[in-house]
């Protein structure tokens, strides 16, 4: 009894020490599975703070850009409605805009008024001066017609050369040689001066308003203002005159 009681001991006991060592191991294995699983929690919440990073700069960079086609694309626009030159609107937004102002008068029953402005012997001013002097003669002029026009609505144009538009809605005939006139004898006081040249300018204009007659389109209104700037011209310059439809 003695001897197998020894034997009995000594394997309980061995079982204990191999039960202790396998929960020592178990222990050791939670503990590192708690580092690696730390270890992974800092990888990824760096990796997270990482990319959270660069999806903010990336966003940045995202809203530059957009920021910058915005900038070039009203660039564009402004180009593609105003005179290199003078600032004024071009030809071809004139074409637009005409047309849709012609539509609005018709739908409004409202007036459309035209006014043509030609700078009266412009072509001696480059024979004289040079083209540097004419051209800014044409920018002197065009910062004049601006001031003329009181209303957002009204609009300038450099229509080509020498000559300019004015589009005026809502303006019947009366109205519209009133604003000519007032921008001719201001024109006609002043003196246009640029380094050596000092000289006066006088300017002719031709009227034409459109009050819903029949068969009058916005071409017509535009040979019609451009026949009474001829007879402007012919008449002596430096005048505003008026064509009606029949």
């Amino acid at each position: 009894m003695g001897l197998f009681a020894f034997y009995q001991c000594r394997a309980t006991r061995r079982q204990y020490q191999k039960k202790d060592l396998e929960l020592k191991q178990a222990i050791t294995d939670i503990e590192q599975s708690k580092i690696a699983l730390q270890a992974l929690v800092e990888e990824q919440k760096q990796s997270q703070d990482l990319l959270e990073d660069r999806v903010q700069e990336r966003t940045l960079e995202l809203n530059i850009t957009l920021q910058e086609l915005e900038s070039v694309n009203q660039e564009l626009e402004r180009k593609n409605v105003s005179d290199e030159l003078t600032g004024l609107h071009n030809r071809r937004f004139y074409d637009q805009k005409i047309q849709a102002e012609y539509r609005r008068s018709r739908r409004n029953l409202t007036p459309l008024s035209l006014v043509i402005i030609d700078i009266d012997h412009f072509k001696s001013v480059n024979d004289t001066y040079g083209h540097l002097v004419g051209d800014q003669c044409l920018i002197w002029l065009s910062k004049h017609i601006q001031k003329s026009l009181k209303r957002s609505t009204d609009k300038a144009f450099r229509y080509g050369g020498e000559e300019f538009c004015l589009i005026l809605p809502d303006t019947d005939l009366t109205g519209a040689i009133a604003l000519a006139e007032k921008l001719r004898e201001t024109i006609a006081t002043e003196h246009f001066q640029f380094e050596q040249a000092n000289f006066s300018v006088t300017i002719s204009c031709g009227v034409s308003t459109y009050q819903q007659q029949n068969d009058v389109t916005p071409e017509q209104l535009f040979s019609v203002a451009d026949k009474a700037l001829y007879k402007a011209k012919h008449n002596g310059r430096n005048q505003t005159q008026y064509h009606q439809f029949t």
